[in-house]
């Protein structure tokens, strides 16, 4: 693809998330789009095939840019495990409780709870990718000489379990995020908790 392309399909993309978490899904339409990015419909409709497609894209671009900073985990190897996962802990939480993604999540329970694909989408850009990325990290020499994990899906689920709580649901019916102390004190307390389940 083009840069000129690539650049015209990534405006399009930022202004349809843009107006997808002011407005919702069904209240955005191509017609407003094409409006502030110029252009066509048809030029959508090239790129995206349609609206339920342009979402699509929509989620993979806001997965991937708003998550990536959690997957640095392997690049602090100068750090001690517990401020790793303490570091992951926060970027994690605060990512899956803040916009886009949190936006995002509500349009997708709100819109397409009776839809395959869309849901399926979300789930292996997001969840799933920060699951397995996890699940190898857990597998690595450094953390198994500091842990005695046998199954690392298991261990993977508790410590998400252990970092979200309650937090997502919250943020999800509008209550407000923990303070930066907050963060960093709840982190703290669910890596120590994590830790004594494995530590050797």
């Amino acid at each position: 693809m083009r840069a000129s392309t690539q650049k015209k399909r990534t405006r399009i993309i930022e202004v349809a998330t843009e107006l997808f978490i002011e407005q919702g899904y069904k209240d955005t339409s191509l017609d407003q789009i094409v409006a502030i990015c110029g252009g066509s419909k048809q030029t959508l409709y090239r790129y995206f095939s349609n609206k339920e497609g342009l979402f699509v894209e929509v989620l993979a671009h806001n997965t991937k840019t708003s998550l990536e900073s959690v997957f640095k985990l392997a690049e602090r190897q100068n750090e001690s495990l517990q401020d790793t996962l303490e570091d992951f802990a926060k970027k994690y939480l605060r990512g899956i409780c803040s916009n886009p993604i949190l936006s995002l999540y509500r349009i997708i329970s709100a819109d397409f709870n009776k839809h395959d694909s869309v849901p399926n989408q979300f789930w292996q850009t997001g969840p799933m990718q920060i699951h397995q990325y996890l699940i190898e990290f857990l597998k690595t020499e450094e953390v198994s000489q500091q842990l005695k994990i046998d199954d690392p899906d298991l261990a993977c689920g508790q410590l998400l379990a252990l970092i979200k709580l309650d937090y997502q649901n919250m943020a999800l019916m509008g209550f407000e995020f923990l303070s930066d102390e907050e963060l960093d004190s709840h982190a703290h307390k669910a890596i120590c908790a994590f830790l004594s389940l494995y530590q050797r």
